[in-house]
């Protein structure tokens, strides 16, 4: 959303007609703002972030100047802040409207862009740079190329994208776009070497840095990632992106011990932020200092009391240490705060399968399920708890559902062949594991932990197994 920069007032003027509308509201006591004086101060509340105000000058406008064309203008931006683009289209698209301004038609493309008409964002956008004089519209260029992200076409929007580059107010979150570009078009050393280009053309940029270590974690290539993340931090021994970044990359390696060292370092340097605390505690937990780890996860808690992974991270301590009912009670407040994230949901079935609510169980994979039907563990996670409950064919017809809508996949193969056999068909057991070893033979050793005795005792699964291990073995 763009905010009108072409003012009647100088800077001066304006700061003086801020201060009068603060302390006017203050005194409750609001005199008579023209319409360009309203319209020049819902741009500045739009950008300290202050529903109550734009509300109140929506209000104004509306009472003295519903005949004036700035009213749209007002009305359109105050619809666009909550990002109701219905009723925002109804003022843009009225007869009185200024169609020589660069503002509405920025404004215009923002709404079409909300209700999805990225077509007619992009000519909108591309219109309001036909009223704007070159180097006052390099976050119209950046707003075009995300659209066109939006329609899929990579290789137009990463042009727009770094165009828009020298006058974006977001970097970080630009390189990000380009990156993603980059990646949807499996270029990945065009994505570097433009990161690398940028890093020559300013070698004290910590955004560049960042996104090239960036490319270099999707790329897997950790120590690359650490590589340029620690250069970020040589230019600022307080960045905190950096911290959180490598500490991440240190627990995902269960490198726990650098991690801590890492993350105190980070300390010592009054880097102290809610997620280190987390990673910290997740890596005390790690390397079995329980005790630390809680009171690392309560400090974040301390900091940020809607930090989710801190309220995971105690759960998951609970869980380790059996007390089932300290950890739901975590793990839901975490759940709460992140309902996306399927991980907790699953660990809160797990907990509560412990405690033998499989009911309570069901209702949450019920709710994963409406959210991601495509979840994999999903339908092994429906299996175990019908097993649980002693219904076999529920627990069948899970897996089946599972390889319906998923393809073959080896995990549930291995499961539907356990059961097979489970029921004493093994003739369909067989046929089950044959096209699981096929897929993933690497697999079977999960499949052997469901029951260890039962699959080495049986010479005809044993040898099927290493028919399929020499297979991949030469």
């Amino acid at each position: 959303m763009a905010f009108d920069d072409d003012n009647f007032l100088d800077d001066y003027e304006i700061q003086e007609l801020i201060e009068r509308f603060e302390s006017q509201l203050e005194n409750d006591r609001l005199s008579f703002f023209d319409a360009d004086e309203l319209n020049i101060l819902i741009d500045y509340c739009i950008q300290h972030d202050d529903l109550n105000k734009i509300n109140i000058i929506a209000d104004m406008a509306e009472r003295f100047h519903s005949d004036s064309p700035i009213y749209n203008a007002i009305m359109a931006k105050k619809y666009l802040y909550v990002q109701d683009a219905s009723n925002a289209m109804k003022y843009l698209l009225s007869d009185n409207n200024n169609f020589q301004d660069p503002d509405y038609y920025v404004n215009l493309g923002y709404a079409h862009s909300l209700l999805f008409e990225h077509e007619k964002s992009i000519e909108a956008y591309k219109k309001s740079l036909e009223l704007l004089e070159e180097g006052s519209c390099d976050d119209i260029y950046s707003s075009i190329g995300i659209e066109y992200m939006l329609l899929h076409k990579y290789e137009t929007a990463v042009k727009y994208l770094i165009k828009g580059l020298k006058g974006c107010p977001d970097i970080a979150e630009q390189y990000t776009e380009i990156t993603n570009c980059y990646f949807f078009l499996n270029k990945k050393d065009e994505a570097i070497s433009f990161f690398k280009k940028e890093i020559d053309d300013n070698p004290y940029s910590i955004n560049a840095w960042m996104a090239l270590g960036n490319c270099y974690l999707r790329m897997q290539l950790l120590e690359k990632a650490i590589e340029n993340y620690e250069y970020a931090l040589a230019i600022d021994q307080h960045y905190e992106k950096a911290y959180t970044n490598i500490a991440t990359i240190y627990n995902e390696l269960d490198r726990y011990q650098d991690s801590i060292d890492f993350i105190e370092e980070a300390f010592r340097n009054k880097v102290e932020k809610p997620i280190l605390y987390c990673l910290y505690g997740e890596a005390m937990a790690k390397t079995g200092n329980k005790l630390e780890a809680v009171n690392n996860f309560k400090k974040a808690i301390e900091l940020d009391e809607n930090i989710a992974e801190a309220y995971a991270g105690m759960g998951f301590v609970f869980c380790d240490e059996e007390e089932h009912e300290s950890a739901i009670k975590f793990l839901k407040r975490a759940h709460q705060l992140a309902p996306y994230n399927m991980d907790y949901v699953f660990v809160l079935v797990e907990q509560h399968n412990k405690l033998g609510k499989y009911k309570t169980s069901l209702k949450y994979l019920k709710e994963i399920e409406e959210a991601t039907p495509y979840e994999m563990n999903l339908y092994i996670a429906y299996m175990e708890v019908y097993i649980l409950l002693d219904d076999v064919d529920k627990a069948v017809k899970s897996i089946k559902k599972g390889l319906k809508l998923l393809g073959r996949k080896a995990p549930l193969l291995y499961r539907l062949a356990f059961i097979n056999f489970v029921q004493e068909d093994f003739e369909l057991g067989m046929y089950n594991l044959e096209e699981a070893l096929s897929i993933d033979c690497d697999g079977v050793k999960e499949f052997i932990d469901f029951d260890p005795n039962f699959v080495l005792n049986n010479e005809n699964i044993l040898n099927l197994i290493n028919e399929y291990k020499n297979k991949n073995n030469k």
